[in-house]
């Protein structure tokens, strides 16, 4: 394996400790967008990954002098793991990271049906703070976050939220895939109901050769309905004075507007930092990246024979790693390209062209970003305005200098 020339880093982890789910949404890029490679998978992390996947950490962070890292616990649905598999996983940290300085933050993206005052007792025990997966709005989330049975799923979150709210000892955030058709008001005024500390919301997943349902409907009428629905949150959000929500995604696209280098796979001008590791122990560049196709994201990386040094350097796993740097001809004429990076990577392929298209989202990110700069503009003192020469921009100018 060639040397890491690139100097590519990881300080976060998305470990799947379970590969199945009690869920079965209907967008879900695990199971319902082609990728079968979960069937291969053993159903719950074996602590002999755990012990490699941990050594390969503590390797790749004495190497690159990195303090602190994220172990970001996926799945599938983490909590079909046994309690005892969480109780090693901490043991095991410890004990493997003792003799350093190493600092290991876990965190959880759970869809909460399954939380009990149990659960909530061993994550406070054991440092592990959590993040809940809800769509909105009763009638919106049981459309799309459903049982095998297709019941929804909308009370059992609500309770699992409520539940973690009541014994946790660290604030809870919740997960919301972008659903145009819910009033904003209605779902900022959810979030505000389930006394959450922080939100961050995702765009539907899908591509060139497969363009969501609403998505299509923008594109073949010239229109940006995604960005219009977003605007609207925003403007909830950033005039709301009475409250401390964190919107994550707003956050970081105000960040980077402010001149602040943002590292998110999602947006920004920074390398990603992130790999997955499958049950199996096997080394992934990003899950999402299984809507390009089956077996798609796999390769001949594991932690039991595979340093995080060379899994970064196979050719997926730079792709992804630079995804905000190596951009399309048309990105790389756009005034905004520090702030949208090119857009999420798995949202650019085409089967012609891989990676190299804009974001199958572009036009809204770019009504979004303009809206949110010159938002800002609007709030800055004058002086800070000609230090930071951050000026408002016109989105029907910046459109046509890219078309």
């Amino acid at each position: 394996m060639p040397k890491n020339t690139d100097n590519l880093k990881c300080r976060f982890a998305v470990v799947k400790v379970a590969s199945r789910c009690n869920l079965n949404c209907t967008y879900c890029y695990v199971y319902n967008q082609g990728d079968k490679t979960y069937l291969t998978q053993p159903k719950v992390m074996s602590s002999e990954v755990v012990e490699s996947l941990i050594y390969r950490i503590k390797e790749h962070c004495l190497e690159h002098d990195i303090k602190s890292f994220t172990f970001i616990i996926h799945g599938g649905e983490p909590l079909l793991a046994p309690k005892s598999f969480y109780e090693n996983l901490v043991a095991t940290s410890k004990q493997i990271l003792e003799d350093t300085d190493i600092k290991l933050r876990f965190t959880m993206q759970t869809n909460g049906v399954l939380l009990t005052e149990e659960w909530c007792e061993l994550f406070n025990r054991l440092r592990i703070s959590i993040g809940i997966s809800i769509d909105g709005p009763e009638l919106y989330n049981d459309m799309y976050r459903i049982y095998h049975s297709g019941k929804g799923s909308y009370h059992d979150i609500v309770k699992g939220i409520k539940l973690a709210n009541e014994h946790s000892n660290v604030p809870v955030g919740v997960l919301s895939v972008i659903n145009i058709d819910i009033e904003p008001e209605m779902l900022y005024d959810m979030y505000l109901s389930l006394n959450i500390s922080s939100v961050d919301i995702l765009l539907s997943d899908g591509n060139y050769e497969n363009i969501p349902e609403k998505l299509a409907l923008d594109l073949q009428n010239n229109t940006t309905l995604h960005a219009d629905w977003m605007i609207k949150i925003f403007d909830l959000w950033f005039n709301d004075t009475t409250n401390n929500l964190k919107i994550g995604y707003f956050e970081r696209i105000m960040l980077s507007v402010l001149g602040y280098d943002v590292s998110a796979d999602s947006m920004g001008n920074k390398n990603t930092d992130v790999l997955v590791i499958e049950t199996n122990g096997d080394i992934e560049s990003l899950d999402v990246l299984k809507i390009c196709g089956d077996g798609f994201t796999k390769g001949n990386s594991n932690v039991k024979v595979t340093s995080f040094d060379d899994a970064l350097q196979t050719p997926l796993a730079k792709t992804y790693q630079l995804s905000h740097k190596n951009l399309s001809p048309k990105c790389e004429k756009c005034n905004v390209k520090e702030i949208c990076g090119g857009g999420y990577l798995p949202h650019r392929y085409s089967h012609d062209k891989s990676f190299d298209n804009p974001s199958i989202y572009c036009s809204n990110l770019m009504k979004l970003i303009v809206h949110i700069q010159n938002s800002i503009v609007s709030n800055l003192p004058e002086e800070v305005i000609r230090d930071t020469m951050i000026t408002k921009l016109d989105y029907g100018k910046e459109t046509e200098s890219i078309s």
